[in-house]
């Protein structure tokens, strides 16, 4: 319920958000495209959620609805970060791309290698399972990738970029605490699925106060707005 209520509360100041500012530019679309992307999870959490109290359903079944919603949302937020990634693009180095690119394709090495034995009874007995089990890795990476980019490129002295700074940050948490999350799910370690939650509630915390301070310093009723890039 604290998921549902965090991704509720992120949800609706980013609709906030993009209504004061507009979707004018490639600013304001990288802004609308967050906020789709943080309805879609909020979707599938909630979605989640009446399956348990309602339906009396564990969230440990292998294929539901909320894997279309997550998978949406996915597309969406990488979306937003690559938007951004074409807005910062003169700052972006070439050696940081080549790095990065290095660790993200390491870290998802060691994720498959780490999910491939424990993956073969899906292929056996559910293979619908087991290719929605592989996806997430791959759309992981989708945020893992641009989200580091991001993080090393941008100025920390840009008020406007701040907000950048702060939601790469969470979608890079969000993009680990995944992969940690379907390897206990695949191994059977149910016990732990708690704990990796907790890192999800903090991720829509972290994505509201980067809203927020968007709406504060660049949206908020009465405030002209600043001048942006792109």
């Amino acid at each position: 319920m604290i998921l549902n209520v965090t991704a509720a509360v992120a949800s609706c100041l980013g609709i906030i958000v993009v209504c004061l500012y507009g979707i004018h530019g490639a600013h304001g679309r990288s802004y609308l495209l967050l906020t789709l992307g943080i309805i879609s999870w909020f979707a599938a959490d909630l979605t989640l959620a009446y399956y348990y109290f309602v339906l009396g359903i564990e969230e440990e079944v292998r294929v539901s609805a909320t894997d279309f919603l997550w998978f949406i949302g996915y597309l969406f937020l990488a979306a937003h970060l690559f938007t951004v990634l074409k807005l910062i693009r003169s700052r972006i180095k070439f050696v940081t791309i080549i790095i990065t690119s290095i660790l993200s394709m390491l870290f998802i090495t060691y994720i498959a290698l780490d999910l491939s034995n424990s993956t073969r009874s899906f292929v056996i007995d559910d293979y619908t399972a087991f290719v929605v089990t592989v996806a997430y890795p791959i759309l992981d990476l989708m945020l893992f990738l641009p989200s580091m980019i991001i993080l090393i490129s941008i100025r920390k002295d840009d008020l406007q970029s701040i907000p950048w700074i702060i939601l790469s940050l969470s979608l890079l948490i969000n993009a680990v605490a995944d992969e940690a999350y379907v390897i206990d799910y695949v191994k059977g370690h149910l016990h732990n699925l708690l704990f990796w939650n907790i890192f999800y509630v903090t991720d829509f915390i972290i994505m509201t106060g980067a809203l927020f301070w968007y709406y504060k310093f660049h949206v908020s009723p009465g405030r002209n707005k600043m001048k942006v890039i792109g």
